[in-house]
């Protein structure tokens, strides 16, 4: 407050259809050789029980193990698999995630699942995107559960980002080191919102961008399984590669900061 950047509660409410869209839902998958997680992702996805229409697209991001055969073969099986190889090959997971969200097959919302992690059951794609028309919000973050390669829960178990309120959140946003997961977004949102193209934090700086103007809804129970195992992108980092990881984190706080100082003086 003292410095002019704090957000008064109030917030604008996204209008649903200002577009038109192929299916409700997308979850979008990042993928760079996984290959011995990526078809249980997928799968999760294709269980899902939902009264909407939904896909999954796969951004392939030059696997060189056997993730592209995998893939070629659910895709195969499941029209509703969309199984993406970029073009270029200096995406990060963030480049991907834009080449995801501007495809054409993408839905309304797009939803977040990483390539080595699990939903928890068959229901947590509706409960995702109920939340967006029961809270009127442009992005909802839910919960995990921490859990070794064969699902056994480690700790610190649930991840559920308490500290968050529905008139603080934003504010607080800028006080912690990540948001939450599993992600979610009201697609042309996200689509003006472009994501950074890196591979760490990349959805952090949006969430912070999403959060100055709308309300961010959030699912406090365990919408998937979060699986932690020796190749993990961020499994074994060095004490410098995390200085470096916070210190960009730090960066776009610094950014996000004079954004919300100059939009408070703008309304002034």
């Amino acid at each position: 407050k003292a410095m002019g950047a704090y957000l008064e509660p109030g917030f604008r409410t996204p209008s649903f259809d200002e577009a038109e869209f192929p299916v409700e839902a997308s979850v979008i998958i990042p993928v760079r050789n996984r290959e011995k997680t990526i078809a249980d992702a997928v799968r999760s996805v294709m269980s899902q029980e939902a009264g909407f229409a939904f896909n999954c697209i796969v951004i392939d991001n030059h696997s060189s193990d056997g993730t592209t055969a995998i893939l070629k073969e659910l895709a195969a099986g499941d029209e509703r698999i969309v199984h993406l190889i970029p073009g270029r090959d200096d995406l990060g997971i963030g480049g991907c995630w834009n080449l995801g969200v501007h495809h054409p097959s993408c839905g309304k919302f797009a939803v977040q699942l990483d390539s080595d992690d699990l939903y928890i059951d068959e229901h947590t794609l509706d409960r995702i995107v109920q939340a967006f028309y029961e809270q009127g919000c442009a992005m909802v973050i839910g919960s995990y559960r921490m859990c070794n390669f064969d699902l056994e829960e480690i700790p610190p178990g649930l991840i559920d980002h308490r500290e968050w309120t529905p008139d603080n959140g934003p504010n607080n946003a800028l006080r912690i080191n990540g948001l939450g997961a599993p992600r979610a977004f009201y697609t042309p949102v996200l689509r003006r919102n472009p994501i950074p193209n890196v591979s760490y934090g990349e959805d952090y700086g949006v969430g912070l961008a999403i959060s100055r103007r709308y309300k961010i809804g959030r699912i406090y129970d365990a919408l998937y399984l979060c699986r932690r195992w020796e190749d993990n992108s961020d499994a074994g980092l060095s004490v410098e590669a995390v200085n470096k990881h916070n210190s960009y984190k730090d960066g776009l706080r610094s950014i996000e900061f004079r954004a919300r100082v100059r939009l408070n003086q703008s309304a002034v």
